[in-house]
């Protein structure tokens, strides 16, 4: 059996927009790294440049998204950028941020994964490590439960529901590889119900936010600026979420997920589990 290697890009690459929940005007700049260096950002608008790496135990935030903190070094909304990443096999890279959210795009992976082949991929010497998942794992938090059990590949099972309509009870399951993630899953984009919009704008939350790059469910209704990319496009927004909060193990993972009304909280709090358990382990 061939022994994989770690990845990097080939080449330094770029990508400008607005941030969903600060709507600050950002950029979000690729850069190729070490072997082992990991995925780390760095904040480019802050003096020293300091940086923050791609870990479950560097999480401070989990509302409405993910947010890493390391020092001053703060990158709010990392889910989207990351699951591009670890999807597309690159285990070494540098994120240069001038504000602390990344650009939104269309709420989607997509525009990230087309960055990625922009730039290329290149093998390293270093061999790629795997995060496997050797027992069961139970978590039961809020609304949301996950169960986290060994598989060779990595999988993920995922069931939603909003209890606003049909519309919002959704399942899929499925091996997600490089190929699957981009097909399947990189296109779904973030969404919310139009009963938070209020608490959102209050809270300063989704600034930045549009139909340009959510979808919003409103009863029986969802409103997108083109319409549905999937007809089961909130369930697989939440396995893109899923593979971005994951990547925080700081290694791709082998193992299956099998979640119920997850979300960031219950994303996040299972990483840091697996993660502490590996370390007393």
């Amino acid at each position: 059996m061939s022994v994989e290697k770690q990845r990097t890009i080939k080449k330094t690459v770029s990508y400008q927009g607005i941030a969903l929940h600060t709507g600050f005007r950002a950029k979000l700049t690729l850069r190729p790294a070490d072997e082992n260096h990991g995925i780390v950002f760095r904040r480019i608008d802050l003096p020293g440049k300091p940086t923050v790496r791609a870990c479950g135990n560097k999480v401070t935030e989990v509302m409405r998204g993910t947010t890493i903190e390391d020092g001053d070094a703060v990158v709010n909304t990392v889910e989207h950028v990351l699951a591009a990443l670890v999807s597309q096999g690159v285990d070494n890279v540098m994120i240069d941020m001038d504000r602390p959210e990344p650009p939104i795009a269309d709420g989607s992976s997509l525009p990230f994964i087309e960055l990625i082949e922009e730039a290329g991929t290149v093998e390293q010497e270093a061999e790629r490590e795997y995060f496997v998942v050797d027992k069961p794992y139970y978590l039961e938090m809020d609304h949301a439960i996950i169960n986290v059990v060994p598989d060779d590949k990595f999988r993920i099972s995922c069931t939603v529901k909003y209890d606003q309509s049909q519309l919002d009870t959704q399942f899929l399951s499925m091996e997600v590889t490089a190929d699957s993630f981009k097909k399947d899953l990189s296109e779904a984009r973030t969404f919310c119900m139009y009963f938070e919009l209020e608490y959102l704008m209050k809270a300063g939350l989704a600034r930045g936010g549009s139909l340009d790059n959510a979808n919003v469910i409103h009863g029986s209704t969802i409103l997108s600026k083109d319409g549905l990319r999937y007809p089961d496009e909130i369930v697989r927004h939440k396995m893109l979420d899923i593979v971005g909060d994951f990547c925080l193990l700081g290694k791709p993972m082998k193992g299956h997920i099998i979640a119920v009304k997850p979300g960031h909280p219950s994303n996040v709090t299972m990483v840091q589990k697996l993660l502490k358990d590996q370390k007393e382990a």
